[in-house]
């Protein structure tokens, strides 16, 4: 079983590393394709800057992802002491790993969005889809304070992906019912999202 859980980890892992490398391949395919009648020169330079761009976006989307396991561990450990819950750390590092499934799913959204949408496939677009499908799209942000347009801004739907994933790992690797699953994921996430707003204030509060 202790293997059969640690292949499942390693293939995530793969997945999550694979969804960038094929948004790696269409953004410099895509390039390609534009400036191919273009004089090799000025062409490798925009390529290598899309490129450049790229490996920014990906770093800054691990760097977020580093906060995010950070804040699921608090929350998973606090909500499973309050709740009662008996289970190892090591469970809990495995509902981590398996959250990146969210992100995996979400990428490969906003691959096919810009893709069924024709836009230019680069970084500004993936960035631009993204920001439509975040909560401040629903909102009129110039009427929002600064620091709920910045909460808002870094929630859509990953969230809501993160939080259905969690929750089927909670059933599948805790044991819960799916409905006990889904309301102490709900709970607990739900802590999650509201440190993130304190942070948010806090951050914005101190900047302004």
């Amino acid at each position: 079983m202790k293997m059969k859980k640690l292949h499942i980890n390693y293939f995530i892992v793969t997945i999550f590393l694979l969804v960038f490398v094929i948004q790696y391949y269409l953004i410099e395919s895509y390039f390609e394709r534009m400036f191919q009648y273009t004089t090799y020169d000025v062409k490798i330079e925009i390529i290598n800057t899309a490129l450049k761009d790229f490996k920014w976006y990906v770093l800054q989307n691990i760097i977020i992802l580093i906060f995010q396991w950070l804040g699921l561990l608090l929350c998973l450990n606090i909500g499973f002491l309050y709740f009662g819950l008996n289970s190892s750390f090591k469970n809990i590092l495995n509902l981590i790993v398996y959250s990146l499934l969210a992100t995996v799913t979400f990428q490969l959204l906003l691959v096919i969005l810009v893709q069924l949408n024709n836009w230019t496939f680069s970084v500004g677009s993936l960035k631009a889809m993204s920001s439509n499908l975040s909560l401040a799209s629903y909102f009129t942000i110039e009427k929002t304070a600064p620091w709920i347009q910045l909460s808002l801004s870094s929630i859509n739907l990953e969230q809501l992906f993160i939080l259905i994933i969690l929750a089927l790992g909670m059933h599948k690797i805790i044991k819960l019912s799916i409905k006990r699953a889904f309301s102490i994921t709900i709970r607990t996430y739900g802590l999650g999202i509201l440190l993130w707003f304190v942070f948010a204030m806090v951050m914005e509060m101190n900047f302004i």
